[in-house]
C-alpha cells in the first residue's frame, strides 16, 4: 500500500470543499434568478388585476396590441380589455368619459387634455418615430414644393399630433403657418375629402398617409420631413389611478418591455401579427414599421418637448392663457423606477 502525504490529502480535501461550495453557489444564484423571473415576483400571483386601456389602430400603438395577442399581459397577472380607437384622441375622450382605466396616444392631445385641468400622467412611452408623418398635396392645386402650401386648404384632425407636425414643418421651412387655411378633418374623412377636392392637402399620419396618397395616385405628391417633429406615443392614466394602482401599471410596464424584447427578437413575427392585429397588409405596414422606436421609457428630452407643445396650443387657442404647467409633475416615474429604473433619464 502507497502512502499519501498528508500535504497531498488536505489539498484534495480542500479542492472538494472549494467545488462543493461553487456548485451551491450556482445553484443558489439558478434559484434567485427563476425567483426573479417566476410570474409571483413579477406581481402575477394571485387573481389577474383588471385594466381597460384605450388606444388607436395604428402603428403608433402596436406594442400594446402585440402585448395582449402574445399573451404577455396576462403572464405578468394582468385581464386586459382593448378598446380600439380610430386615432389616441379619441383613446383620451374614452378615459375622460370614464370608459377606459388608461389611454395610449400621441403627446398633444395629452398636453391639451393637461391644459384644460385634466389631472393626467404618463406611465410609460412606448414608441418615437421622426419620418412617418406627411402632408399629402394634390399636383393639381399647384403643389409642387412646401412653399406652395400657403394660401391652400390643409385638411388636419384638430388637436391632434398632426395638425402639430404641420406647423413644426411650415416653420422648420420659414413659412408663416397662419397662411394657410386649416380645415377640420376626422381621420375616417381625410381621402374622401382630400380626393374629392374640399381641401388641397392632408397633414396626417400613418396608415392614413398611405392609404390618401394611394388614392389620389399620380396626382398625389408627400412632403415629410424629419428633422421637424418626433412624434412620441405614451401610456395615460388620472393621477390618482396611477398611484392607488400602482402594481398593475407595474405589470403592464413589466410586460411591455417583454413586447419590445419580443419585437426586437423576432422582428418578422412581430410585424406579420401586428398587421393581423391591426388589420393591414404587410406589405404595406413594412416600411413604416421600420421606422418605429419601440421603446419603453421616460426621458428628460420629453420635458422640453411638451413644453413647447403647451406654448404652441395655447397660441392655437386649445386653453386659457396660462403659465406652462410643470410636466414633471404629469409624469408617473413609479412603475419605471420599479421595474427598470435605468430606462428612466428624467430628473427627479
Amino acid at each position: 500500500m502507497t502512502d499519501v502525504p498528508p500535504e497531498a490529502g488536505n489539498r484534495r480535501g480542500s479542492f472538494l470543499r472549494w467545488a462543493a461550495l461553487a456548485a451551491l453557489l450556482a445553484a443558489v444564484a439558478a434559484a434567485a434568478f427563476w425567483f426573479a423571473r417566476s410570474p409571483s415576483r413579477s406581481g402575477a400571483g394571485g387573481p389577474p388585476e383588471k385594466l381597460t386601456i384605450a388606444l388607436s389602430t395604428t402603428p403608433h400603438a402596436a406594442l400594446l396590441h402585440l402585448a395582449h395577442a402574445k399573451g404577455f399581459l396576462a403572464r405578468h397577472g394582468l385581464d386586459v380589455t382593448l378598446k380600439p380607437v380610430s386615432h389616441g384622441k379619441a383613446a383620451l375622450d374614452l378615459l375622460a368619459q370614464g370608459q377606459a382605466d388608461l389611454a395610449a396616444a400621441a403627446e398633444v392631445p395629452f398636453v391639451i387634455s393637461v391644459l384644460n385641468g385634466e389631472p393626467l400622467g404618463i406611465a410609460a412611452t412606448v414608441l418615437s418615430v421622426s419620418s412617418e408623418m406627411a402632408i399629402v398635396a394634390r399636383r393639381d392645386r399647384a403643389i409642387a414644393q412646401p412653399a406652395d402650401l400657403l394660401g391652400k386648404r390643409v385638411g388636419v384632425t384638430f388637436g391632434t399630433s398632426g395638425e402639430y407636425f404641420l406647423w413644426a414643418f411650415l416653420t422648420h421651412y420659414k413659412l408663416a403657418p397662419e397662411r394657410v387655411s386649416l380645415v377640420d378633418v376626422a381621420p375616417g374623412q381625410m381621402t374622401e375629402r382630400l380626393t374629392g377636392g374640399a381641401i388641397d392637402a392632408a397633414s396626417t399620419w400613418e396608415p392614413l398617409r398611405t392609404r390618401v396618397q394611394e388614392a389620389l395616385g399620380p396626382q398625389g405628391l408627400s412632403f415629410s420631413e424629419s428633422n421637424a417633429y418626433t412624434v412620441t406615443h405614451v401610456v395615460v392614466g388620472r393621477n390618482d389611478f396611477l398611484k392607488q394602482r400602482s402594481q398593475a401599471i407595474e405589470k403592464l410596464v413589466r410586460a411591455l418591455l417583454e413586447t419590445e424584447r419580443f419585437v426586437r427578437d423576432q422582428p418578422q413575427e412581430a410585424l406579420a401579427l401586428a398587421a393581423a392585429q391591426l388589420k393591414l397588409d404587410v406589405g404595406s405596414l413594412r416600411p413604416v414599421w421600420q421606422e418605429l422606436e419601440f421603446r419603453v421609457d421616460l426621458r428628460q428630452s420629453q420635458l422640453i418637448t411638451l413644453e413647447d407643445q403647451a406654448r404652441w396650443a395655447i397660441a392655437r387657442g386649445y386653453s386659457k392663457k396660462q403659465p406652462v404647467p410643470n410636466f414633471l409633475q404629469h409624469l408617473y416615474l413609479g412603475a419605471l423606477l420599479a421595474v427598470s429604473p435605468e430606462r428612466v433619464t428624467v430628473v427627479h
